[in-house]
């Protein structure tokens, strides 16, 4: 009997969904960096706050997140102002949909996510 992997705990799952948030914002940014001649110092530390965050969250800490989430929205909007009041808009900086990545097909999803195995564990 093949038995599907659990990977979250509990109270892993509400960090989890913000991490993907979060990502999803700084996929944003970086698009809205796109094409730019220069990137600002403190745009680069906004990118790598965030994906430091991404990586070393293990305390479950919603609060953290939840204000480089918005932090990195912020940083967005100062270089792309007008794209948030914009009519029709082009997509160009949206927020990535993580759902596209967990919704994937299991080996491809797999592979993009890099679920640690030692978070995993068979269901009871």
């Amino acid at each position: 009997m093949e038995k599907k992997m659990f990977c979250y705990q509990r109270e892993q799952t509400d960090t989890a969904k913000l991490q993907d948030e979060l990502t999803g914002a700084l996929i944003a940014l970086a698009r809205a960096v796109d094409g730019a001649e220069t990137i600002s110092p403190r745009t680069s530390q906004v990118i790598l706050k965030g994906l430091f965050t991404t990586i070393t969250n293990v305390s479950f800490d919603n609060a953290a997140i939840e204000k480089m989430i918005r932090e990195v929205r912020a940083e967005k909007e100062r270089l792309v102002p007008d794209c948030s009041k914009c009519p029709s808009p082009c997509g160009k900086t949206a927020e990535y949909n993580m759902q596209q990545l967990w919704n994937a097909d299991e080996d491809i999803r797999s592979l993009k996510s890099g679920v640690s195995q030692s978070l995993c564990k068979p269901p009871n």
